[in-house]
Order: structure tokens, then C-alpha cells, then sequence
């Protein structure tokens, strides 16, 4: 049998079939745009890896039933003629089944539209090696995940799950929030229509793409680069902020002639951070300009010192920092850094992001890519039954941005206006 998996596998999916074969983790979460090939992908490798193991079955769902003989059993009939393997496998439609002949091994599909479906799934040998949620933005969240993994997730000692989904275009839904936390157990990865041989697409799919990016930027960039853009006007500082490559001035060129300094503390999910910023009057415009940012998750305590000096001149201006944590203000005061916890109000986070939004623009430095990330997910709310965006931001991607915040407390609780300010 000679395969060439050129021919079915992306480039950009190399790294990922290498790192299954190697057995690096049991979750593999592939997201991206239309054309981008990740449920191909999956496909390929749940067939494969029947093939090479007798006792692996796989469990393929999608939220809804009626979906699956349109969806994903036409994408696994492909991978497994790509594959050459025509003569070795049956199928049936209802229900949605696929045999490996030689040895009986099972592709089940089914919908969790009825969770009651998986009680009955009853497999002769072997194990549900393969797990495979297609369109996982469907789900309801990771409850629901969970619970299929905790049915079926037995009788074998290696597992490979593959979550694949359009990012939604809210920034905050679920499964964009937590393909965002670090697992040590997980790959996550970013694929695009651009990523693949143009010539699988056809030339007609590139054209449609060109086109929306022409006429709809925004759309252009959810529906097929796979970035949560969100609603215009459901991103809290859309058309306000620009990615901007510029040489910070001699500090006694600015007004007053300082720098703003803001911290936010996290560790296990979120980030501790430190944003540098400073503020300019140019051709009649107040622009705040964001030139330095450092950060991580899981810093100790005692590595947020080396952590701080990687921005210029940290230890010379003051730092304003999360007032939540007056033990880690405490100890970062002790090693030698101008900091104090920033004033809290009823009402200063909303008051600090219309602050933020009366710069005429807010220049972030290429180099703060973090910074730049949260500008681009920062949201309000959205119902999800209506789409109604609601006057409540999300608390997510706000971990740099709730530094600027701090930092610029004093000018926001006295309310100083920015037009006052230079």
C-alpha cells in the first residue's frame, strides 16, 4: 500500500501528525477558518491510525444528529478513498457507521442533541481510542466535553482527541476562551485557507476570499483567516487603537515630561503584566502610546523583579499595580521599585475603559503583541439567545489593559480631562 500523505496532509499540519505519532498528547484542538483543512485532517488521521492499531475504534460526534451524514461521515469516506483504502472499509448511513473490514473496528458518528444516544454504543473489541467534536463551537461547553470523555474514555491506556471548530466570532465564547489556557496535555493549532495548496481550493474559492476581504475586512478575517473579530461594535476599543512601529522620544521632549507605569497580578490562568505607556499632543490629537509590555503566566513572586526590568526604566518611574494584592505589592516595593496600589472606585473599570477611548488614538509598539491581542478580543457581552450586545464588558483579555488602566488612575479619578492633560 503506498501512500502519500502530501497529498491528503496541509503543510501546515505536518507538525501536528508528527507530534500524534510521537504520542505527545491526548488532545489536539484544531481551529481556523473556511478551507482550512482541519476536519480533513482529523479525518485522515482517525482512519491511519485504525489501520496501525487493531484495537482503536472512533467515536466521531457533532451537536445535532442530522448534520453528521452531510458533514463529517462525507469528510472520513474521502480520507479513506485519499488513503486508497476504498476496499477495506463499509459504510452505512443510518446509522452512521463505518467498518474496517479485516479486523471490525468501528467509526460510530453521533449527535449529542440526545446524550442518551451514547448509553447504547456497544463495541465487540477494542476501545474508543479516537474522540473526535466537530464544530465544537455547537457544544455547550466543556460540561459537555467532559461528560463524553468520562463515557467513553476506558478500556485503553492511549488516547487522541481532536477538537475542530470555527472560532466564533465573539471573542469570549467559550471555546475561544478556553483554547486560550495552557494544558499540559493539549495542542492547540491555527490553520488558514492560506496555509494550503492553492490548487486543493481552486482558484474560485481564492477569488470569493479576495473579494470579502475587499468589500468586508471584518468578515473577511473571521469567516475565513479564523480570528474573532467580533461585531464591530461589540469590541470595546475597535477603530480606536493601531498596531504602530515607532521611536519612543527623549522623555523630556514629551508633556510633563514622565512615563505611566501599570501592573496587574495573576499566575495559574492569567497573566501577571507590566505596561509602559506615554502620552503625546500631535497635530491637535491626545494619543496614548503603549511602547513596552512584559509578562507571563505562573511567575512567582520572586521572579516578577527580573520580570519588571525587562521594561526600560521600571525601577526609576512609579508603578501603579493591582491594589488586590498588597502582599505582592509589598514584596516588589522591597526589592527596590517605586509601586503603590492603584485607587479603586465604585465604577473605575468603566470609567477607565471611556478614558482610554477619548485618546484620539491609542498607538501600541509591534513588540507588545499581548496588548495588541487584548485590543483586538476586548468585548461587551452578548446575549446568546437574542445577539443583543449588553452594556457589560466581558472579563477576559483585560489583563494588560486593566494595567493601563491602573496606571492612569489618578488622571481618571480626578477626572482630568485629556484635552487638559497636555
Amino acid at each position: 500500500m503506498n501512500i502519500s500523505l502530501k497529498d491528503c496532509i496541509a503543510p501546515s499540519f505536518y507538525p501536528v501528525h508528527n507530534s500524534i505519532k510521537r504520542g505527545e498528547y491526548s488532545s489536539y484542538w484544531l481551529k481556523g477558518g473556511r478551507g482550512s483543512t482541519k476536519s480533513s485532517f482529523a479525518a485522515v488521521e482517525i482512519v491511519l491510525g485504525m489501520v496501525k492499531d487493531p484495537k482503536a475504534n472512533a467515536l466521531v460526534l457533532r451537536k445535532v444528529d442530522n448534520t453528521i451524514r452531510t458533514s463529517v461521515y462525507e469528510t472520513l469516506l474521502w480520507a479513506i478513498d485519499m488513503l486508497g483504502l476504498n476496499r477495506y472499509f463499509d459504510s452505512i448511513k443510518s446509522p452512521a457507521e463505518i467498518t474496517y473490514l479485516p479486523t471490525g473496528q468501528k467509526i460510530i458518528m453521533k449527535g449529542l442533541d440526545d446524550a442518551r444516544k451514547l448509553k447504547s454504543i456497544r463495541l465487540k473489541q477494542g476501545y474508543f481510542k479516537f474522540l473526535w467534536f466537530e464544530e465544537a463551537e455547537e457544544f455547550n461547553g466543556m460540561a459537555e466535553i467532559r461528560n463524553v470523555r468520562q463515557s467513553t474514555r476506558r478500556g485503553g491506556d492511549k488516547f487522541v482527541e481532536f477538537v475542530t471548530y470555527n472560532p466564533p466570532n465573539d471573542p469570549a465564547a467559550w471555546v475561544n476562551a478556553d483554547s486560550e489556557i495552557e494544558m499540559p496535555d493539549r495542542m492547540v493549532h491555527f490553520s488558514n485557507y492560506l496555509d494550503v495548496p492553492r490548487h486543493w481550493l481552486g482558484e474560485t474559492f481564492f477569488q470569493d476570499a479576495e473579494t470579502l476581504r475587499k468589500v468586508d475586512p471584518l468578515a473577511h478575517e473571521h469567516e475565513y483567516m479564523g480570528v474573532a473579530v467580533g461585531r464591530a461594535e461589540q469590541i470595546v476599543f475597535h477603530g480606536k487603537w493601531k498596531e504602530l512601529e515607532f521611536e519612543t522620544p527623549n522623555v523630556h521632549s514629551m508633556y510633563q515630561s514622565r512615563f505611566f507605569f501599570g501592573a496587574d497580578w495573576g499566575f495559574a490562568n492569567d497573566p501577571t503584566t507590566l505596561s509602559r505607556m506615554f502620552i503625546m499632543a500631535e497635530n491637535g490629537e491626545k494619543n496614548l502610546y503603549i511602547d513596552y509590555e512584559a509578562g507571563g503566566v505562573g511567575v512567582e513572586m520572586e521572579e516578577i523583579p527580573e520580570l519588571f526590568d525587562s521594561v526600560p526604566e521600571s525601577r526609576k518611574w512609579r508603578i501603579y499595580g493591582d491594589c488586590a494584592r498588597p502582599e505582592t505589592i509589598s514584596y516588589v516595593k522591597r526589592q527596590g521599585f517605586n509601586i503603590e496600589g492603584a485607587p479603586k472606585w465604585q465604577g473605575s473599570v468603566e470609567d477607565g475603559i471611556e478614558y482610554l477611548r477619548g485618546f484620539h488614538n491609542i498607538y501600541i509598539h509591534p513588540r507588545c503583541t499581548k496588548t495588541i491581542e487584548e485590543y483586538k478580543k476586548y468585548s461587551y457581552k452578548v446575549d446568546k439567545n437574542t445577539k443583543e450586545i449588553l452594556p457589560i464588558i466581558v472579563d477576559k483579555f483585560n489583563h494588560y489593559i486593566d494595567g493601563e488602566r491602573y496606571a492612569l488612575a489618578d488622571y481618571i479619578k480626578t477626572q482630568v480631562s485629556i484635552l487638559d492633560v497636555l
